[in-house]
């Protein structure tokens, strides 16, 4: 499909977003409210996004929301005390009110993303940002390449970009270069893209996606990540409003 009917479609469905012709999902990021500029706000929601992949993201956030209540799972948030925790003690509180699913690899990623940031940043997510000088290219670069192995889950094409725009929503979080923060290629948005006619079916892979709406939009007044919450929620929508 040419490029300009796509941009019109896309105009099309902005608008139909912004006037509320698209219901939206009340927010479903349960948090307990902590400072926008603290390190635990920060903890709460990078830790929660490394496990919110192929799941249910709203039960995902309910179930961090609980077990960051509960006094004797809260500690899981904090890198250095997870890592002086033994495996079966963490296990069991992540499993405890559902924040992993996964007994073994949820386990695994939760320990090895709290060790990094214990010996890299500090025990802080916002060292990460200043090492990357509040550059959203340069944070992608230390998650995604630099740091690959150390982020698991979170250097994905997905979550590297999810925890980021999570960030900036729901933290005092600054970054320079957003317009080049990807789209999020999630379920509903690979489900819209293809709907959309910008790839095909066999090409509806996450790097794909992602490549594709940055080609899509170079040029244009819109971000990738623009589009996320109109998209994720057009398509829980079922498509509807039709804006062919």
């Amino acid at each position: 499909m040419q490029k300009q009917v796509i941009l019109e479609k896309l105009s099309r469905l902005m608008k139909s977003y912004q006037n509320g012709e698209i219901p939206l999902l009340h927010t479903h990021e349960v948090n307990p409210s902590l400072d926008k500029s603290s390190r635990e706000n920060y903890l709460y929601f990078t830790m929660t996004c490394s496990l919110n992949f192929q799941r249910n993201s709203p039960k995902t956030w309910e179930s961090a929301l609980k077990t960051w209540n509960d006094k004797d799972t809260q500690f899981v948030f904090f890198p250095e005390k997870v890592v002086i925790t033994n495996t079966e003690d963490l296990r069991q509180a992540l499993l405890k009110h559902k924040l992993a699913l996964q007994p073994n690899k949820h386990i695994e990623i939760w320990g090895k993303i709290s060790k990094t940031f214990n010996s890299d940043f500090n025990n802080d997510p916002r060292e990460l940002f200043k090492r990357g000088e509040h550059n959203t290219d340069l944070v992608l670069e230390i998650v995604r390449k630099e740091m690959k192995s150390k982020f698991p889950y979170l250097s994905g094409p997905k979550l590297s970009n999810y925890f980021i725009y999570i960030l900036l929503y729901y933290s005092d979080l600054k970054l320079k270069n957003t317009i080049n923060l990807s789209i999020i290629p999630d379920t509903h948005i690979m489900q819209a893209t293809e709907h959309l006619g910008i790839l095909e079916n066999r090409d509806i892979k996450p790097e794909k996606v992602e490549e594709a709406w940055k080609e899509l939009l170079k040029g244009s007044t819109w971000a990738p990540v623009d589009f996320h919450p109109v998209l994720w929620n057009w398509s829980r929508n079922h498509f509807v409003p039709n804006i062919d």
